[in-house]
């Protein structure tokens, strides 16, 4: 749970059906599976919902920590339930992940999204909120117009990417 929550927080909030069923590996896969390569230092999401528009998402991992912790897991799944087995559902995950944190993961994702759009407007860093909009799955004006939730203004596109 350490590592996913690390994702959540330091990278992208993934959505829980990306996350489900990711496999830790040390080698790239043809297969059509979500997985971590612990080699190239990277998240593959080729199984997710925007993918026939996006195709497959990369996400490079820079935490060494992180790293090292994922490595331990090689050929395992990312995240299990109490019994080691998969969760059935990205919903039987969102539960187990709310019992954990007290929040679920959307609310995390609203409030990480909200937190990187206040961020690019007091410091004009648009590559950041990009980077956030590509890792969690979205186009920026959807990051914009459905997770900008959390602040205190309604914060519109063009404010925001500031030349």
């Amino acid at each position: 749970m350490y590592c996913v929550l690390k994702i959540y927080l330091d990278i992208g909030n993934l959505r829980g059906d990306e996350v489900v069923d990711m496999k830790i590996l040390d080698t790239d896969t043809e297969d059509k599976i979500n997985y971590i390569n612990a080699t190239t230092k990277k998240i593959i999401i080729k199984n997710h919902k925007t993918e026939k528009s996006q195709g497959t998402r990369i996400i490079d991992i820079e935490d060494k920590k992180l790293m090292g912790i994922l490595r331990k897991g090689l050929g395992k799944y990312l995240i299990t339930d109490t019994n080691g087995e998969l969760f059935k559902t990205s919903s039987k995950f969102g539960e187990y992940f709310k019992s954990m944190i007290g929040y679920n993961p959307y609310d995390l994702r609203k409030s990480l999204t909200s937190k990187c759009i206040r961020e690019c407007l007091t410091n004009g860093d648009t590559e950041q909120l990009e980077r956030l909009s590509s890792t969690q799955g979205h186009s920026l004006a959807t990051m914009l117009n459905n997770y900008n939730t959390y602040n205190q203004e309604n914060i519109k596109l063009d404010t925001c990417l500031i030349d």
